[in-house]
């Protein structure tokens, strides 16, 4: 099924070398569309609102948020600041929102979709860049995680408005301070985190109220209950929902907290591992990994002898397929790595998949063509450069046209004997069209110059008789 609805009156049709196909959302900040690029990749294109010349001392921020590390994020592609009309390229995500998805997690799958948002934040903040908006509404549950999208630069209005009225439109996920004339920074995102969490264990905001004031008073005052979520995440939740930023852990401690949990339950298994070096010496056998947990968070003394606490562990170190000399490390206390701990986030959220059908406009479109008679084929390729060029269709091969249309469905819109592409995208989202189009200018193209050398020789010649007739004409009208 498609997700992306019509664009309406007033949106673009093209922005820089990406062609819209429809709109996936809208909100306080803008627009997002469904586009392509000419190489047919599908992309989220974010218009913001507001005067675009107030964007353009804004093209730093951007700048920090493409230099981020994309784990767990919707990368960012492409960006352009300085146009007539700003926009923000990011990567296409083929999944619901937590919200929309409509799903409570349990388990391993909150403890992963935790990870996840941890992840995220701790690269953004490497980075320097504040999330300011993360809400259930901007995690996308991907087919290969979770990825949390809505990041970018303030809006202009943003830059002269007051926070709480910003939050206005996710009031349950602003942090306390924000509404108390302080600054938010990076402990407003841990906030949110915690809140995000709340929601997705339970299916409801943590601050619930009927109105904007009772929501600022529970988020200022009532601290929500946390029994629904199981421990160790509870306890992290609780932590990251402190009304004190300064009493909030950081996204890099939560994320090696998530981490360690993840891999004490997992070193608890018996450890299969064929180039396991989880054992006392280079000759021993591959012990149970039960053995490997550390006792009151030292490291064993296995991993003693070969790393020191002065010397972070990198991921090129360790992981390297030695799954179980991974998770033992991460279970004990030795200092990591920034890459190491957001390889292993990145690894924690790809365990929680979520199938989801949104095929694009190419393989919608492609699914249809194989489904046409081989007899009609021939005449898909004419009517879709008619309708490409906006020459109406369907026309010339009558039945066939007909029969053609009504195969491609909504990708073909018809008005009696007129048609039109419904998506102004298709022929940069499917490549067989794409082809088509190519093939047809280049044929264009050889025929332009064929005519033009036909024209070229008819003058040559024409130009020569006349010469020989002004010659002949010259001398009486007798040969020379």
């Amino acid at each position: 099924m498609r997700v992306a609805a019509r664009l309406i009156e007033g949106d673009p049709h093209r922005l820089g070398d990406y062609r819209l196909a429809g709109r996936l959302g809208a909100g306080r900040r803008g627009v997002v569309y469904e586009a392509y690029d000419s190489g047919g990749r599908r992309v989220a294109v974010k218009v913001p609102h507001g005067d675009p010349e107030l964007w353009r001392p804004l093209a730093g921020e951007v700048a920090a948020v493409r230099a981020a590390a994309p784990s767990c994020t919707a990368k960012v592609i492409d960006a352009d600041c300085v146009g007539a009309r700003p926009y923000v390229v990011s990567e296409y995500v083929a999944g619901p929102s937590l919200r929309g998805a409509g799903r409570i997690l349990a388990g391993p799958d909150l403890l992963h979709l935790a990870a996840a948002l941890a992840t995220a934040l701790t690269a953004l903040h490497e980075a320097g860049v504040v999330h300011r908006d993360l809400t259930p509404d901007n995690v996308l549950l991907g087919p290969d995680g979770p990825r949390v999208v809505g990041f970018g630069p303030l809006s202009p209005t943003e830059t002269t408005l007051t926070w709480p009225r910003l939050a206005m439109n996710a009031p349950a996920y602003t942090a306390p301070e924000a509404f108390t004339g302080r600054e938010p920074g990076a402990a407003a995102d841990v906030f949110a985190w915690g809140a995000v969490v709340f929601y997705a264990a339970t299916g409801r905001d943590a601050f619930e109220g009927t109105s904007l004031g009772t929501v600022m008073h529970r988020v200022l005052s009532v601290d929500p209950d946390l029994d629904p979520i199981p421990q160790p995440l509870r306890a992290l939740v609780a932590d990251s929902l402190a009304k004190d930023p300064e009493r909030r852990p950081g996204a890099r401690d939560l994320l090696r907290a998530l981490v360690s949990a993840d891999a004490t339950v997992r070193l608890k298994a018996p450890c299969l591992a064929p180039d396991c070096l989880t054992h006392a010496s280079p000759t021993a056998a591959c012990l149970p990994a039960a053995c490997l947990v550390p006792s009151g968070g030292d490291i064993p003394g296995w991993a003693a002898e070969t790393f020191t606490a002065e010397a972070p562990l990198t991921t090129g170190t360790v992981l390297g397929g030695r799954v179980c000399l991974a998770d033992a490390l991460l279970a004990a206390r030795v200092p990591l790595t920034l890459d190491f701990l957001l390889a292993a986030g990145d690894a924690m959220a790809a365990r929680l998949r979520t199938p989801y059908d949104d095929p694009g406009l190419g393989a919608v479109a492609e699914d249809a063509y194989v489904t046409l008679d081989p007899a009609d084929r021939p005449f898909a390729s004419a009517m879709f450069l008619r309708l490409a060029d906006g020459r109406g269709g369907p026309r010339g091969a009558g039945e066939a046209e007909e029969r053609i249309a009504e195969a491609f469905g909504p990708l073909v819109v018809r008005a009696g004997d007129l048609a039109r592409l419904a998506d102004p995208a298709l022929p940069y989202a499917w490549p067989r069209l794409a082809g088509w189009i190519e093939a047809d200018r280049d044929a264009r193209a050889r025929t332009a110059r064929d005519r033009l050398y036909w024209l070229g020789l008819t003058v040559l010649l024409t130009l020569a008789l006349v010469a020989a007739l002004v010659a002949a004409l010259g001398t009486g009208g007798r040969p020379v």
